[in-house]
């Protein structure tokens, strides 16, 4: 990537994603199931896209693996040319066409589940990934909700080069409103950058929102013993921890966490 031809990858993965946050997370969430000395080593990332949170699992310790699945093939081509650590195995294939090996913690991370938009597609998402855990293991995923979404919105965000950019740009999220009744809805980013011009519709997302207990419920059928909402409330400084229901406000993101059968 140079200043004049940045890729829309490392834009996504500068404006988008906090592989070093998600590490942690994946450890504080083990931590409250496993206690402090027990530490996972084998992670999965389905829809795994620039990789980088695999990559960053991979470096946070000399013992541990990575197994990052990413179905478009120039995607998964760009994340292998970014990252040639031997402990990261990037796999160009369907998240459903890859069973082993058994891993402790499975993400599915950047909404990636969203894609589902009906009821058994994603409890055969679930049932397969309850299945590529080890005993007890995690699959952890993201979700957002919030009042806000029923009206279209662009949110924007500066990105500049201490945050690691080659040059300074502008991150928009925009969201196209919420079909009430069906949960689907169109999200979009595009990217404004300082040495000129606007890359429209940079990446375009046809989702269906899914409730924290609906999620919560299809995890149960899909063979998982416990499941659960994790929220980081407002003046937590961003720790997330177990709540009981999802958040009555404007705009939330959240984790759910299953746990496998030990």
């Amino acid at each position: 990537m140079t200043p004049a031809s940045p890729h829309l990858l490392d834009l996504y993965r500068l404006a988008v994603q906090h592989p070093l946050a998600e590490v942690a997370f994946i450890e504080h969430v083990w931590a409250h199931y496993y206690g402090e000395q027990s530490v996972p080593l084998l992670l999965r990332e389905d829809f795994a896209g620039t990789c980088a949170v695999a990559a960053a699992w991979v470096a946070s310790d000399p013992d541990r693996q990575a197994i990052a699945i990413e179905l478009d093939e120039p995607t998964a081509q760009w994340a292998a040319e970014q990252f040639t650590d031997p402990d990261l195995h990037i796999v160009n294939d369907d998240v459903m066409a890859v069973d082993e090996p058994a891993v402790e913690v499975t993400l599915a991370l950047n909404f990636s589940v969203l894609i589902y938009h009906e009821r058994e597609a994603l409890l055969s998402y679930l049932r397969h990934s309850c299945g590529c855990l080890e005993p007890g293991g995690l699959l952890i995923m993201d979700l957002f909700g919030g009042s806000s979404l029923a009206k279209p919105s662009v949110q924007r965000r500066r990105v500049d080069p201490d945050e690691g950019a080659f040059v300074s740009f502008d991150y928009l999220w925009e969201q196209r409103g919420l079909n009430e009744r069906t949960g689907r809805i169109e999200c979009l980013i595009h990217f404004e950058l300082d040495t000129g011009g606007r890359l429209n519709d940079a990446f375009v997302y046809d989702w269906r929102l899914w409730r924290p207990e609906e999620v919560i419920e299809l995890a149960s059928e899909a063979g998982f013993v416990e499941a659960g909402l994790w929220w980081a409330p407002p003046g937590s400084g961003g720790r997330f921890a177990p709540i009981a229901e999802a958040p009555d406000e404007e705009n939330w993101v959240g984790y759910v966490v299953m746990r496998a059968p030990d």
